[in-house]
């Protein structure tokens, strides 16, 4: 199951990045073991799926441009969509040549520094293996991303939250067809958020990097779940 995509079909992995960051601007070039945040979330990725299914999925061009110099270094696709209506900068890049020979999309945040590549090959393999349409782990969590069937970013009609929250409308419905893991998932605690979105939480990703060498490597499982508690007690 090396890359997490089973049998002849593929998931194309989508990383959720823009410059203009409402709370903390620019954090995505902020850097955890000398390494903008950015690369890392492209290494995670690259260590679950080939380059050429990794897109960086941004919003406005001009405001993003830096971005275009990221992607063509660590060399994985990029498109630039909507700047704040996130949703519809998936639905446009959904409905692209790009995307016609995937039927899954996992969705990524840029922020989400700690993901566990283990995590989202377990889960790529579950939706092809059950055909899901949306699979997340509850509640959403800061060491996975979501598993999304490319169909339902389609969609037409959908609600305030959405625009920002892509995932938002589907986690509520009762028409598809989602599986939703544990906050015990893999024996980890999803239920705090350890992310990069604050000043604070860029006081805490410092204290961690001071503390806790090993996180540098970003395919450590084992070493992840050892210090896993430690983490959850600084937060």
């Amino acid at each position: 199951m090396e890359g997490g995509l089973p049998g002849n079909k593929e998931c194309i992995i989508l990383i959720q990045a823009r410059i203009n960051s409402t709370r903390l601007p620019g954090k995505i070039l902020f850097n955890f073991f000398n390494e903008k945040i950015i690369d890392r979330i492209i290494k995670i990725a690259k260590k679950v799926s080939k380059n050429k299914n990794i897109f960086i999925l941004s919003g406005n061009k001009n405001k993003n441009q830096i971005l275009l110099n990221i992607a063509n270094k660590n060399k994985v696709g990029i498109y630039f969509g909507e700047e704040k209506n996130v949703f519809l900068r998936f639905k446009k890049f959904s409905n692209s040549k790009v995307l016609k020979k995937y039927n899954y999309i996992y969705r990524i945040t840029s922020d989400n520094y700690l993901i566990q590549p283990r995590i989202i090959k377990k889960m790529i393999y579950d939706a092809f293996k059950k055909q899901i349409d949306y699979a997340f782990v509850s509640p959403l969590s800061h060491y996975a991303g979501e598993v999304v069937s490319k169909e339902l970013v389609k969609k037409k009609k959908i609600s305030k939250m959405a625009r920002e929250h892509v995932t938002w409308d589907f986690r509520s419905s009762n028409k598809i067809k989602i599986l939703k893991y544990p906050k015990n998932f893999l024996d980890l605690n999803h239920s705090k958020s350890i992310t990069l979105d604050t000043v604070n939480d860029l006081v805490f990703m410092k204290k961690i990097e001071t503390k806790f060498k090993g996180l540098k490597k970003i395919d450590n499982f084992k070493y992840f779940k050892k210090i896993e508690k430690k983490l959850q007690k600084i937060k």
